[in-house]
């Protein structure tokens, strides 16, 4: 392998390099229990997600010797309808014209993208959402509640 093999190597894993932070102090502060369901962003699962409001997080799942835990927590998002927001997923998301981190993630990691959602009341989406969002601090969420933002924007 020659020097440029190496540095063209290096340069399509840094393409590849999230940053995900792992803040256990966060987490533990996240008290709240949800029925998570997961289904594979593909059009054939639109059917098993319900027209209801909820929290959904994208997932990367590499699949990697059917290992039932890998999985990376990209993004927390709210719907006012799960199905539409999946589909929503599944088209226009996917276009250029997107959000660029979304937009990056979608067609990067299609076969191993998943969306996993649970019910929430539409009274309680923002509260719920800021909260993971706080506890996780997923890559590609750009709006961070206010108190992590500084922290973050320090960090990355």
């Amino acid at each position: 392998m020659t020097v440029n093999d190496i540095i063209n190597e290096q340069n399509q894993l840094k393409a590849h390099t999230h940053d995900i932070p792992m803040w256990p102090v966060k987490w533990i502060t996240y008290l709240d229990k949800h029925t998570w369901e997961i289904h594979e962003l593909q059009l054939s699962s639109v059917s098993n997600i319900p027209n209801e409001s909820g929290i959904y997080t994208l997932l990367i799942m590499p699949r990697i010797a059917d290992h039932p835990a890998c999985s990376y927590l990209m993004y927390v998002g709210q719907a006012k309808s799960l199905q539409v927001r999946f589909r929503q997923y599944l088209t226009s998301e996917r276009k250029e014209s997107g959000r660029p981190k979304i937009y990056r993630l979608l067609n990067i990691y299609s076969d191993y993208m998943f969306f996993c959602f649970t019910r929430v009341s539409e009274t309680n989406l923002n509260t719920v959402e800021h909260r993971l969002i706080d506890a996780y601090v997923p890559c590609c969420n750009d709006r961070l509640p206010s108190n992590l933002s500084p922290i973050r924007r320090g960090a990355f």
